[in-house]
């Protein structure tokens, strides 16, 4: 993993073997990051992506091995229970150009990914909602 600042953005580029969420929650520590949102391109593999059936209030999660481009990431950096909490959606697809996507529970990097990190001068903490299960966005916070 190798990142510059540049003024309010963080310009991140993961190596072959990073896997990506570790690597976000590193930079997110080292960095003291609070709010930011992310969006990114790359290639990786052993993938684990997630639904979340709003009726079973749990992520169905798949496994996808080999390796698939990485054609769009989204998501962003908040603050649960008082850490850093990283929440990414990715859009993929296969050598068939089959597209696939979901909530992004792991991934290792093939060739490299590069994010841009977008620092927003706020810290955003994350609250549980009772009604859909999920920690969001508390924007009564700040």
């Amino acid at each position: 993993m190798k990142y510059k600042k540049i003024e309010n953005k963080i310009l991140l580029s993961l190596n072959k073997g990073d896997e990506i969420l570790q690597s976000i929650y590193k930079l997110a520590e080292k960095e003291n990051l609070k709010f930011c949102w992310l969006s990114g391109i790359g290639a990786f593999e052993n993938i684990t992506l997630g639904a979340y059936p709003l009726e079973k209030r749990d992520y169905v999660k798949k496994q996808f091995k080999g390796e698939y481009e990485l054609t769009s990431l989204l998501g962003n950096i908040t603050i649960k229970e008082g850490n850093p909490f990283v929440h990414i959606h990715v859009s993929m697809s296969d050598e068939e150009f089959k597209a696939y996507g979901g909530h992004l529970f792991s991934g290792y990097i093939t060739a490299t990914c590069e994010i841009i990190v977008d620092m927003i001068d706020f810290e955003l903490h994350r609250e549980k909602s009772e009604e859909v299960g999920l920690h969001l966005w508390n924007l009564n916070c700040g």
